[in-house]
């Protein structure tokens, strides 16, 4: 899947509200049901584009289990467009990446300043993070679980 994979409007918003946690969590508390499925189906579409999360990814020797190669991915498509974007053209390998995401290696270019983790609403502690507050937000708003809406959207 090339760089435009996910959608421009998705992109705009993680760079618009970063790096404050909480712009993001306002925002997805202004949309509509339907654009918070859709920011969250754009994330894991972007995540899943940068690796089979299954078959791990080899750093420095060690294969990562299936969750830390998608907590990875997660975090890369955090980072924004230009990481990401990098990634997945094959520029930036994903295992430079990992270290990068374990202090490992110098944050390079792409990279911008870090989410800063604080939420507006308690009962979105534990989904501190771009890729989780929508599920926070989500719950909150619809006292639904996402992950099982998403299911339902995907047919899974």
């Amino acid at each position: 899947m090339g760089p435009d994979h996910a959608s421009d409007w998705f992109w705009a918003v993680l760079e618009s509200t970063r790096p404050r946690l909480s712009a993001l969590e306002s925002w997805l508390e202004s949309q509509p049901r339907e654009v918070l499925e859709a920011f969250a189906l754009a994330y894991e579409s972007a995540a899943e584009s940068l690796a089979d999360f299954s078959e791990g990814v080899s750093v420095d020797g060690e294969v990562w289990s299936e969750d830390s190669t998608e907590d990875l991915c997660l975090w890369v498509v955090g980072q924004g467009r230009g990481l990401w974007s990098s990634v997945v053209a094959g520029d930036l390998p994903l295992a430079e990446a990992a270290r990068m995401y374990l202090g490992r290696a110098p944050l390079g270019p792409d990279v911008v300043t870090p989410w800063d983790g604080e939420v507006s609403d308690p009962g979105h502690r534990g989904y501190q993070s771009p890729g989780a507050i929508v599920h926070g937000v989500y719950r909150t708003r619809f006292a639904e679980d996402l992950h099982e809406r998403l299911d339902g959207v995907r047919g899974d």
